[in-house]
């Protein structure tokens, strides 16, 4: 499998990394979604920070402190800063709506990443991608029209495409971050953030919560690593603004959970909007990627090696901002 795999190429590759992440984070949108209207939207964060520290703190002892060693402090604050920022917004969203509307909303994600690692990462621009992006922003215009009260914007979708924008500039920080930075510390660090943050905050507001509350923010916290650690592996391989768009797979995957635990269905449109959404995706060009993380982003010498990483990442070509500036 594996094999098969390092065969394709870094674009490809990171387009099913991708995907697979998507498929994840419905589910931390499923568990928050089952908790939110039990607990304040940072107490869910705090709950859920806890039990995925507890978790690491266990790996920990096992595997060593070296794979948590880090030699950029602040980029690591500044992107756990982003990514719990993201998940409050898209929380909060998900008390308003349905999953599916809400990854509906998070689809403009996309244009911002690719436009952002145009100007920041030096990325280029290419025809395909301006064309894919564009059309996708199409498909999710069309959704997004119905919820839509003239040119007042509700709370709740206000809220997801500020989320949107975090996860966007998060999503660049961990493509910058991967020169010199292992997928266990990318994914250590942010949490302890948001112990400090959000810990605090939530002990003010905090609300009993029972066993289950416990369990489903846990089950939050387990597969947004997941999630989190498959767009590591993306984005060592393929260019943020290539693998950004298959974000809009995350349309189909909250349609069904949204079916499957709530008894919910999209309106037609939201179907309509998703087609012209994967016509969009489809247009992308998969060829190439990041040659010089191909060889080592898929094997356990990436993430257990620090040196590995750092060597492997200084070849790639050099952005217009590198880790050093964060």
């Amino acid at each position: 499998m594996t094999g098969t795999l390092l065969r394709l190429s870094g674009n490809l590759r990171g387009v099913l990394w991708m995907t697979a992440a998507m498929a994840s984070g419905v589910f931390v949108d499923v568990c928050a979604k089952l908790v939110s209207h039990d607990v304040p939207t940072a107490q869910i964060l705090a709950m859920r920070a806890v039990t995925t520290v507890v978790v690491f703190l266990v790996i920990v002892m096992f595997i060593g402190t070296r794979q948590i060693r880090t030699r950029r402090p602040y980029a690591h604050l500044a992107r756990g800063v982003l990514w719990y920022g993201s998940l409050f917004f898209v929380f909060f969203a998900l008390r308003q709506m349905s999953i599916a509307e809400v990854n509906a909303y998070l689809f403009i994600e996309a244009l911002l990443t690719v436009m952002l690692a145009v100007v920041i990462l030096g990325e280029k621009l290419t025809a395909r991608k301006l064309i894919a992006t564009v059309l996708g922003l199409v498909g999710v215009w069309v959704m997004c029209v119905p919820k839509m009260d003239g040119f007042g914007v509700p709370l709740g979708v206000a809220a997801a495409l500020i989320g949107a924008f975090c996860f966007s500039a998060q999503t660049l920080y961990a493509k910058i971050m991967t020169r010199t930075e292992t997928n266990f510390s990318m994914l250590f660090w942010p949490q302890i953030v948001a112990i400090v943050i959000w810990v605090p905050v939530a002990i003010i507001m905090w609300q009993p919560a029972a066993l289950a509350d416990w369990l489903y923010s846990a089950g939050a916290g387990f597969f947004a690593m997941l999630t989190n650690y498959m767009v590591l592996r993306a984005v060592r391989v393929a260019d943020a603004s290539v693998i950004s768009p298959a974000a809009y797979t995350a349309l189909p995957f909250s349609v069904a959970m949204d079916l499957i635990f709530f008894d919910m269905l999209p309106v037609p449109v939201i179907f309509i909007g998703a087609a012209i959404v994967v016509l969009a995706v489809s247009l992308l060009d998969y060829k190439g990627g990041v040659t010089s993380a191909d060889q080592n982003a898929d094997t356990d010498l990436a993430v257990a090696n620090d040196e590995a990483v750092t060597v492997t990442e200084d070849g790639a070509p050099s952005p217009k901002l590198v880790a050093s500036d964060v």
